[in-house]
């Protein structure tokens, strides 16, 4: 019986790189995406504890320097917190893009996979019917042989 030779092979191992580039690119957006979301946690807790500062010296109401120094500061967090943000939904869409990409890859790789799983079908099922036509010409020989040599 003949073995199965798949000509996709070579395909299919194109196709399966190209997929776990995307699944890299997509763990890296995911990194970057980790990442900002720290600094933004950061920022925002950062940004809490200025406020508290801020209210101890309005309670106080002595240093006027200190409570200006605490506003600027408040509002450079602030604007972090907003670049932070512009950051974020900028990689949720990127993100968002490279699992649509990683769909599309792992897309061509099952196509692939189901054209050769239908041609190895086809293959065994026309070797069966080979086998079958062998098999049925080696018994008619053997009868036509027994024939003749009960004549």
């Amino acid at each position: 019986m003949a073995k199965y030779r798949s000509n996709l092979a070579a395909l299919h191992r194109i196709r399966s790189f190209a997929r776990d580039a995307q699944q890299a690119r997509v763990a890296d957006a995911l990194r970057a995406e980790a990442a900002v979301d720290e600094q933004a946690s950061a920022v925002a807790l950062e940004l809490s504890d200025a406020k508290q500062h801020q209210r101890t010296v309005r309670a106080e109401g002595l240093d006027v320097r200190q409570l200006l120094d605490s506003e600027r500061y408040e509002l450079v967090l602030k604007s972090q917190a907003a670049s932070l943000a512009k950051q974020q939904e900028a990689i949720a869409a990127e993100l968002e893009r490279r699992r649509a990409d990683l769909a599309a890859a792992e897309q061509q790789v099952r196509v692939v996979e189901k054209i050769d799983q239908r041609r190895k079908k086809q293959f065994d099922r026309a070797e069966q019917v080979r086998e079958q036509k062998l098999m049925d010409e080696i018994a008619t020989q053997q009868f036509l042989r027994r024939r003749q040599q009960l004549r």
